[in-house]
Order: structure tokens, then C-alpha cells, then sequence
């Protein structure tokens, strides 16, 4: 008897060690309440019409709730729930209360078993249907167990354990049958998004691909037009300069796009994507656009995560642009350094606009959705002492 009182309290102490995410609902005491209740009643009526001495009345209220409680966990402990309901049910026998009305609470027992075990919970049903039907044939009140109210109860209990596991199958097919649509719609939208991609990329290369080799060609027979012609012209010839310049450097990052759209892991020629090894490069081409660009990029920075690197290379080649484009300047500095968790980016000159202001349009935007896409931020507009300042933050991710 000590043996099996411990072993009631382990498992009783299993179940209140649960954690809060798994508290009773307001669903489970909705459930469990009027069963109770209900199972209260029987009590009652049990004990007001018996015909012999039956032990102290509280007693059979008290076994009552000791079966009602585990249940309240049945959805999340479902053969620790059902054992304590059964311990409690045969306690009141054992005790010699008449009848069995806590036995009704095996039924929401049995369905639990059906419903939430995830392994043999049918053959636990029974089980417990069958030990609901073997109590009321033991002493000290013992019935035939062929009597109707004895067999009748045990034979709903099995039903209700049966009718338990086939609702689990059946929701448990439902659930695959939608994971399984649910992959298929997937796998079309993957390759309807391929199949426009790939598209995209035809489109792309008939464009322009082919008018930027144009571009490339014709800014050099210009350039060599123009090597004999007078210094009238050498404004236009800073313009082929830039044009030839913006040419070079489009065709290979066209490629890498065009790669990267027929879904490539790396461009056909090699080349990877632009980082912060590859700005001397940048410079370099606007330097032969007339723009003179100091560069600082500590030795650290290059460690950065490829994802990092690729978004300050393009801030950095927007700003530049823009500062060609829309600034009387020749000059700009680009200057990287960490500032504790930081990348820092600085892009500054000392030009006064002409036209649009250099961080107009929707350069800007990119640039900053560029940043915010990582965590980071960025700021751009006119420095007190002229010029203008792009400052962006992005996170120092190592890769």
C-alpha cells in the first residue's frame, strides 16, 4: 500500500511540475467541470438510496475530484492523466462506497487516450475500458460482470476509446493531406518563379546586354575620334570618358544579375560579387571619369559577411554616381571604419550641386532601403561646410 501511494505521488508530482505553457485552458474546465459535477450527483444518488453502511460521506466527493483534476492535463499528458483518473475510480471502490460514480470521468479518460496518444493509444483505451469493467466484480461490491450495469458502461467506454483513436487518424490524415498540398503549391510557385526569372533574364540580355555592348563600342570610336580634335572638346570627351567608364563597369555586374536570375550559384566568368576589395576597382573607373576618389577600407572591414560587403559596395557606387552626376566637384572621399558594432560609411564632397541634389530620386531610396534591409540605417544631405555627406550604419557581421 506505501508502494503504490509513492508511486501515485511521483506521478501526481509530474503532473504539477508541468511548465505554464501547459496550464489547463478555460476549454479543459469547461470540459471536466460538469462531468464532475455530474459524477457529484451520482454520488449522491449512490450513497442517499444504498442499502448497506457505506463510509464517511465526504469521502466519495473527495475521489471525485482526485479523478477530475489529472484531466484537466489530458491534452497534454494523456496516459499520466488517465492512470491518476483510474487510481482515483478504484480507490472509491476499494473504499466500499457504493456503485461507481466516478467511473463516468473514464470516459473523457478513454477518449483522451484515443485522441492525444501518439502511440498505442487505442490499445490504452481498451485497457482502461477494461479496467472499468473488472472493478465492479471485485469485493467489498462485488457484481456478475456480465450484469448490464456492469458490462453496459465498460462496452461504451471501449466505444468511446475506438471512436477517439479514428477521429486522431482522421485528423491526422487531414493534416498530412494539407502539408502535403501545401508542398506541391510551393513547388509550382518555385517553378512558376523560375520559369519568370528565366524570362526576365532573356529579356534582359536581348535588352541590354546587347545596347550597353553598343554603348561600350561606340564610346570608344568616339574616344578615338576625339583624340585629334581640338581642346575645344574636351568636355565632351570627359563625357565619353564617363560613359565609356559607366559601360565597363554595367556589362560585368549585368552578368552577374543575369546569373543570378537563371539561378547560378556564381557568374559564368568567376567574377564574385563586388565588395569591399573590389572599391579600389570602383575608384579607379571613376577616377578615369574625372572624379578623383580618396579611399580608406581598414583591413578588418574585409572579413565582413559577403552580404555586408555587397551593400556598402553599392552605397558606395550610388553616391559616387550621384556626386558625378549632379556636383561641380572633382573630388570625393569614401571613408569605412568601425564604430563599436558598426560598419561606418562615409561618402563626402565638397561640390555645389547642379540640377538635382546628389541624393535625390530614387537613389536615395535604394540606398537606404539597401541598409534598413540588414538592420542598419543611412543618412545623406548637405555638409555646414558645403558638399555632400552620405553616412550609413550597418551591422559588423563576420562571416
Amino acid at each position: 500500500m506505501t508502494t503504490y501511494a509513492a508511486s501515485v505521488s511521483h506521478a501526481w508530482n509530474r503532473l504539477l511540475r508541468a511548465d505554464p505553457s501547459t496550464a489547463p485552458s478555460a476549454v479543459d474546465v469547461l470540459v471536466v467541470g460538469p462531468v464532475a459535477l455530474f459524477a457529484c450527483f451520482g454520488v449522491w444518488a449512490e450513497q442517499h438510496y444504498a442499502l448497506h453502511p457505506h463510509p464517511w460521506s465526504p469521502g466519495g466527493y473527495l475521489f471525485v475530484l482526485a479523478a477530475a483534476v489529472p484531466l484537466l492535463w489530458r491534452r497534454r499528458r494523456p496516459l499520466l492523466a488517465a492512470a491518476l483518473c483510474l487510481a482515483a475510480v478504484t480507490g472509491y471502490h476499494a473504499a466500499g462506497y457504493p456503485g461507481l460514480a466516478p467511473a463516468v470521468l473514464a470516459f473523457l479518460a478513454c477518449a483522451a487516450l484515443g485522441l492525444y496518444c501518439e502511440r498505442r493509444g487505442l490499445l490504452y483505451g481498451l485497457l482502461a475500458a477494461g479496467v472499468v469493467w473488472l472493478l465492479p466484480t471485485l469485493p467489498p461490491n462485488a457484481l456478475e460482470w456480465y450484469a448490464l450495469d456492469v458490462s453496459m458502461p465498460a462496452l461504451a467506454y471501449g466505444a468511446t476509446a475506438v471512436v477517439a483513436h479514428s477521429a486522431r487518424r482522421r485528423r491526422l490524415e487531414h493534416d498530412a493531406r494539407l502539408r502535403e498540398e501545401a508542398a506541391a503549391g510551393e513547388e509550382r510557385l518555385g517553378r512558376r518563379l523560375a520559369e519568370e526569372r528565366l524570362r526576365i533574364a532573356r529579356e534582359l540580355h536581348d535588352v541590354l546586354a546587347h545596347t550597353i555592348s553598343v554603348v561600350a563600342v561606340q564610346s570608344n570610336v568616339a574616344l578615338d575620334a576625339l583624340a585629334a580634335a581640338p581642346p575645344e572638346t574636351d568636355e565632351a570627351r570627359s563625357a565619353m570618358l564617363l560613359v565609356r567608364g559607366a559601360a565597363r563597369q554595367a556589362m560585368p555586374e549585368l552578368r552577374a544579375a543575369l546569373d543570378l536570375l537563371r539561378g547560378q550559384a556564381a557568374p559564368a566568368d568567376g567574377r564574385p560579387q563586388p565588395g569591399l576589395g573590389q572599391l579600389g576597382e570602383l575608384a579607379e573607373q571613376f577616377r578615369e571619369s574625372g572624379l578623383a576618389v580618396s579611399l580608406e577600407v581598414p583591413a578588418e572591414a574585409l572579413a565582413l559577411s559577403p552580404l555586408v560587403q555587397l551593400t556598402a559596395y553599392r552605397i558606395t557606387q550610388e553616391a559616387l554616381t550621384n556626386t558625378l552626376r549632379h556636383t561641380d566637384t572633382d573630388h570625393a572621399g569614401v571613408v569605412l571604419g568601425r564604430e563599436g558594432d558598426a560598419l561606418v560609411l562615409r561618402i563626402a564632397d565638397e561640390g555645389r550641386g547642379r540640377g538635382a541634389a546628389p541624393g535625390g530620386g530614387f537613389g536615395l531610396l535604394g540606398m537606404k532601403e539597401r541598409a534598413e534591409a540588414l538592420g542598419g540605417q543611412l543618412e545623406a544631405g548637405p555638409q555646414a561646410a558645403g558638399g555632400w555627406l552620405v553616412r550609413a550604419e550597418l551591422p559588423w557581421e563576420t562571416s
